[in-house]
């Protein structure tokens, strides 16, 4: 059975329905906080994350699923801080609650909420200060000491223009390797080659070679003069895989052949990538470029060849830097156009990362929880880039506090601009006041220095600040009875 309700009614319902995530969610907070402790299969896990409590404690009530893919879809975005985001929501949403209640129109309060931007923009640039302490910055996104201190490292020796790369390993511990030259995935083609080679010719294809052809004997000449040789194509087939399988199989025959681990376009960009980083010409139908056309002189070089599982690295690429960096440009043009899609941006990421040299890889060892460690080590990450670009602000509530005394400091509005300020302060001051009940303090919340990022606190602001004014600006609603 269904109805409509609307009004005071309306607003009722939708703080029944929200009140239990946002106080689960604003218990995680701090140090002190606490998790939620679900069953999964025949285990036991805990949701850390905002976005994580939110999916085990939300109802199938309209506004707790609006709230719950706000926070997946802000984890997925921006990486962290959904825990914030949520108690943000819930603080600006009870303000505007009590001042839709008192006669504020709630068009009016959007309104007047986009106008304070430029106010809120001076406040914060007013508190940021450059990013020094990249330890303090992932140890207020969750990590642990000694994940933010490896943390730290890698990001100091990649760069600003770098990448650190976290995934699960085999082994236990942390595992952190530095690396210079160009990198991309790859699976082998044939019988197991060389995992380490060098110096090494490199033929690149963006096409499945099938035949040789007048190409045979200048691979038959690598046999004959015992050099190494890397061949990246989209494929390799009949004869061409029997020319290799049968000269690697003689021992006369240092060869690696691989195929890019993408498919489809994505592969083509890979492969287009390493024979621009190792200065081969790209063997390609659409470039005009034949199999029957490539001299030796034409093939890519490098120093190094090495192969750990699907990870191909090669130092001493001979690739032209004139010819890579419009490369490097091309690829930063299409991070900033893919900015909402983050399974592209993150993809462009890697290349530029890879094709520049500046990169390192973090694994996180097979042990308890290790799938919990890489979720943590991934938002400290993007908790440490935000503040690269942007700067940090106090954490621990401080820095946010301080941009809602500004704000305070402000001449007093009236009605609908007075139910603006009044949801801008409550959201600003909501992670202070989660961190200093969870802590048992009763005054400003007493934890060791840690600072947050600028950029992604006033991102978690707005996404909050949005998330509210549509909930509180619900006129009428059917529900289920």
């Amino acid at each position: 059975m269904f109805r409509a309700i609307g009004g005071h009614a309306l607003q009722e319902d939708l703080a029944g329905a929200l009140v239990p995530a946002f106080r689960a969610i604003g218990a995680s907070i701090g140090p002190d906080g606490r998790h939620v402790i679900y069953s999964t299969g025949n285990r036991v896990a805990t949701a850390v994350s905002g976005s994580e409590i939110a999916r085990r404690v939300c109802s199938d009530h309209f506004a707790a699923r609006l709230l719950k893919e706000t926070l997946v879809d802000a984890e997925r975005d921006l990486g962290d801080g959904t825990a914030r985001l949520a108690v943000m929501a819930g603080a600006a949403l009870a303000a505007a609650r009590r001042g839709i209640a008192a006669g504020a129109v709630p068009e009016q309060v959007i309104a007047a909420l986009v106008a304070l931007r430029p106010v809120l923009d001076e406040a914060f640039a007013a508190e940021r200060a450059e990013a020094v302490d990249l330890v303090a910055v992932a140890l207020a996104a969750g990590a642990e000491a000694e994940l933010a201190q490896r943390l730290a490292e890698a990001c100091a020796a990649v760069g600003t223009a770098g990448l650190v790369e976290v995934a699960e390993g085999h082994e236990p511990g942390l595992r952190l390797d530095i690396r210079q030259g160009f990198g991309f995935e790859a699976r082998p083609v044939g019988s197991a080659g060389l995992e380490a080679m060098g110096p090494v010719h490199l033929i690149v294809a963006n096409e499945v070679i099938r035949d040789f052809r007048t190409l045979a004997p200048v691979i038959e000449g690598f046999a004959r003069s015992d050099k190494s040789l890397v061949i990246a194509a989209r494929g390799l087939e009949d004869q061409a895989l029997h020319l290799i399988e049968r000269n690697r199989q003689a021992g006369v025959l240092k060869v690696a052949a691989l195929l890019p681990r993408d498919a489809g376009p994505r592969a083509a960009e890979i492969l287009e990538d390493l024979a621009i980083a190792t200065g081969a010409v790209l063997v390609s139908e659409h470039a005009g470029v034949s199999l029957d056309a490539l001299k030796p002189a034409m093939l890519g070089r490098a120093e190094t060849y090495r192969r750990e599982g699907s990870l191909v690295v090669l130092t001493g690429v001979a690739g032209d830097p004139a010819r890579i960096a419009p490369r490097l440009r091309g690829i930063e043009a299409e991070i900033a156009a893919k900015r909402y899609l983050p399974l592209d941006r993150e993809h462009a990421r890697q290349r530029h990362a890879r094709l520049s040299g500046h990169w390192a890889e973090l694994r996180i060892g097979a042990r308890g929880g290790a799938g919990d460690a890489v979720a943590q080590a991934r938002r400290a990450l993007a908790s440490i880039r935000s503040a690269r670009d942007g700067g940090v602000i106090d954490g621990g509530g401080r820095g946010l506090d301080r941009i809602a005394a500004r704000l305070e400091a402000r001449p007093a509005g009236t009605g609908s601009d007075a139910t603006a300020q009044a949801m801008l302060l409550a959201a600003l001051r909501a992670p202070g006041i989660c961190l200093r009940r969870n802590s048992g303090e009763a005054g400003p919340f007493r934890a060791a220095p840690v600072t947050d990022p600028a950029g992604l606190s006033r991102s978690l602001l707005d996404v909050a600040l949005s998330l509210a004014g549509r909930l509180a600006g619900l006129e009428g609603a059917v529900i289920r009875h």
